[in-house]
């Protein structure tokens, strides 16, 4: 019979084990973190064996509609978590993470638009030259998306086969 370990003790493993595989520090720490502060202080000491869909509710529910980019994060951090567990066979069954999102047990959370004021007229000749003078690819994308009158993503998502030099064309 094998030790069940607690369900952070295979999160922090999970953690560490994934370090190599940050887009950078930050982002390591911040998974751990959303696990730290939502899910260990309800389900950490938990055998991760136990963790079902109430337990998963009791770290969700709290958050869901307040901070619900958060409580997204944090759904797919705890169904890495007991997958992984899972998968070293320390959980059987369905992964209650997948249970609550196919019940739709929990609310609709419509996301609040954030508008974001435009710029004066009059700052913008010093913005530009500001971006000129900087060699980051993200300022000669926040360029072209001045002088193209363009959307963000369609600058973001452009390929160079849509690009016509010749006709001087997008």
């Amino acid at each position: 019979v094998k030790d069940i370990p607690t369900f952070e003790e295979v999160a922090q493993q999970v953690h560490i084990d994934r370090l190599p595989t940050w887009k950078n520090a930050k982002h390591g720490q911040q998974w751990i973190n959303t696990l730290r502060d939502y899910a260990f202080p309800k389900i950490g000491r938990l055998p991760v064996s136990a963790v079902g869909q109430p337990e998963v509710l009791s770290c969700l529910s709290p958050i869901w509609t307040d901070k619900p980019e958060t409580a997204r994060r944090l759904m797919q951090r705890i169904r890495v978590v007991l997958d992984v567990a899972r998968s070293r066979g320390f959980r059987e069954g369905e992964n209650p993470v997948s249970a609550i999102k196919a019940a739709n047990v929990l609310p609709k959370v419509r996301k609040k638009v954030k508008h974001h004021r435009a710029m004066d007229w009059r700052d913008v000749p010093a913005f530009y030259a500001d971006l000129r003078e900087r060699s980051a690819m993200a300022a000669k994308a926040l360029m072209f998306t001045c002088l193209t009158g363009s959307r963000t993503g369609e600058v973001l998502g452009a390929r160079w086969e849509e690009l016509d030099f010749n006709e001087r064309l997008w």
